[in-house]
């Protein structure tokens, strides 16, 4: 497997918002090295991997990113979520800092999208993960953002989702954007430029 790259992480969902920091997970490796589809953690497609470092610049583990398979099979299992499983979605969502309420403007998702959000502006991704689950959304942060990312899933799991309302794939978006666009749904997210 090739290891071709180490971001160094910045903090998750962290202690302040009553829940234990994502170096506390007993599993963490293993998740990094899949993603999350069709409602559970699956092995990857691809091999090529990039090294996640903690806060403290400690190792965390190796994410595997998606490669084209990865995005397709992510696409064919994306589904809708009803009203009731996007409320539980918002309310475990408000708690985190990541309240849609807290952003000027919602992103309205059409169908089934790819999010390229991260976790600086967090009421935007909230808004974007909210409204795109309607129609089914893979949601690839960016690198930077991959142990938030592994965290929240590992959260959002306990909102008793929908299998295929949402996917979460590791991403090196500048180097995967033609796997994404390959999916032929739209890309949405200031990450993907």
């Amino acid at each position: 497997m090739c290891h071709d790259a180490v971001v160094a992480q910045t903090c998750g969902l962290g202690k302040r918002a009553g829940h234990l920091l994502l170096d506390h997970m007993t599993d963490l490796s293993e998740r990094l090295l899949t993603h999350f589809v069709g409602g559970r953690w699956r092995v990857p497609f691809a091999t090529r991997q990039a090294t996640v470092l903690r806060p403290d610049g400690s190792r965390a583990g190796a994410a595997v990113l998606a490669g084209r398979d990865d995005v397709l099979r992510a696409a064919a299992s994306l589904r809708g979520a009803d009203m009731q499983a996007c409320r539980r979605l918002a309310d475990m969502l408000e708690p985190l800092g990541l309240s849609p309420a807290m952003t000027t403007g919602t992103p309205i998702i059409e169908g089934p999208a790819i999010l390229c959000f991260d976790d600086r502006d967090r009421g935007l991704l909230g808004a974007a993960l909210l409204g795109g689950l309607r129609h089914g959304v893979i949601w690839c942060p960016p690198l930077s953002a991959t142990l938030f990312a592994t965290e929240l899933t590992e959260r959002l799991q306990k909102a008793d989702l929908p299998p295929g309302a949402l996917s979460v794939l590791h991403a090196d978006t500048p180097q995967t954007r033609a796997h994404l666009c390959a999916a032929g749904l739209p890309v949405l997210g200031p990450a993907h430029m």
